[in-house]
């Protein structure tokens, strides 16, 4: 059995089959609202970024390499797409 066998055998690590989790190289712009659009958590999820080592811009500018969006401004989505920005949902946050 191999050292990375061993480890997730006795809980030292755990195994996650989900999309990989920020690193320090990204710069998101994060834009969340609820289904119904009245409550903004885009600060709960940027925290969450600064958390694990992400920078979080406060606008959406040249530095952003990434936008995590729910719900949020349809100008927004299309700035993202049309500059080749990676649009992410809040999944690709939590933890």
């Amino acid at each position: 059995m191999g050292v990375l066998s061993q480890c997730l055998g006795r809980g030292q690590l755990v195994e996650s089959h989900g999309p990989p989790l920020p690193s320090p190289g990204v710069s998101a712009y994060v834009e969340v609202w609820s289904s119904n659009r009245t409550e903004n958590y885009s600060k709960t999820f940027a925290q969450q970024l600064l958390d694990m080592g992400a920078k979080v811009s406060k606008t959406f500018n040249k530095q952003v390499t990434h936008v995590v969006f729910k719900e949020g401004h349809l100008a927004t989505w299309r700035k993202a797409q049309k500059t080749g920005v990676k649009l992410v949902s809040v999944l690709w946050v939590e933890k």
